[in-house]
C-alpha cells in the first residue's frame, strides 16, 4: 500500500457552475475535535449558504473517513469529495465544500462534478508531503566508540529522546519519521561494535 500524504497548510478552491458557487476549504487536521471546530466555524462563517458538504480521512493509512452530503442528493457530494481526497492520497486532511445556490438545479451528475471539481481547485494548490510514519530504535555502543557516533549524529541533525548509562556502554533511544531512522539506521551499522534493536518489535516481543 502506498504511503499517505498530508497537506502542510490550510487551502481553498473555488468551482462555479449555472449561477451555483461552490467554495472548497482544505485543513490539516489529527482529530475528529479538530474538524468539529472547522465545520463549525465555516458555517458561521457562511451562514446564508445552502450546503457545507465535507469529507475527511484520519491516520496513517486513512481507515478513519466519513463523508458527509449535508441535503445534497444520496452520493452527490461527499463521496466526490472523498475520491479527490483519495486521488491525491491524503490523510488528516478536512475538505469543506460550501454551496451558494445559483437558482438552477444542477442534477446529480453536476453536482459530482461540481463538488469534486471544487475539492480538486483546492488542494491542487496544496503542498503535499509523505505523511510522518514514527519508528523507534535503541542504540549502544561502548564508549569508546562516542566519538563516531557523535559524527553521525552530527551529520543527521537527530538527537536521542531517552540516553542511559552503564558501566560497560552507552545506551540511546531515537524517535523519528522511519525514513531518517532508516538512514540514521545504514550509518551507524557501519560502525563496528554498535548494536541496533527495533523497539517497535521489542515491544512486541513483551
Amino acid at each position: 500500500m502506498s504511503r499517505k500524504q498530508i497537506i502542510t497548510a490550510p487551502v481553498t478552491g473555488l468551482y462555479k457552475d449555472k449561477g451555483s458557487k461552490f467554495i472548497a476549504y482544505a485543513w490539516p487536521v489529527a482529530t475528529e475535535e479538530a474538524i468539529r471546530m472547522h465545520l463549525d466555524s465555516l458555517k458561521k462563517e457562511h451562514f446564508s449558504a445552502r450546503h457545507w458538504c465535507y469529507a475527511w480521512r484520519l491516520g496513517e493509512t486513512g481507515d478513519q473517513y466519513r463523508s458527509n452530503d449535508d441535503g445534497e442528493p444520496s452520493g452527490s457530494a461527499g463521496r466526490p469529495i472523498l475520491a479527490v481526497l483519495d486521488q491525491f492520497r491524503l490523510s488528516d486532511c478536512l475538505v469543506v465544500v460550501v454551496r451558494y445556490f445559483g437558482g438552477t438545479l444542477l442534477g446529480v451528475r453536476g453536482l459530482i462534478d461540481a463538488y469534486g471539481g471544487a475539492a480538486r481547485n483546492a488542494l491542487e494548490q496544496a503542498v503535499c508531503l509523505p505523511m510522518p510514519v514514527p519508528r523507534e530504535i535503541a542504540v549502544s555502543f561502548s564508549y569508546d566508540l562516542m566519538a563516531e557516533v557523535q559524527k553521525v549524529l552530527n551529520e543527521t541533525g537527530l538527537k536521542p529522546t531517552a540516553l542511559s548509562y552503564t558501566d560497560a556502554d552507552i545506551r540511546m533511544v531515537f524517535r523519528d519519521d522511519v525514513d531518517m531512522i532508516a538512514q540514521l539506521s545504514v550509518r551507524l551499522d557501519r560502525i563496528y561494535g554498535v548494536t541496533l534493536s527495533d523497539e517497535a518489535e521489542k515491544g512486541a516481543d513483551n
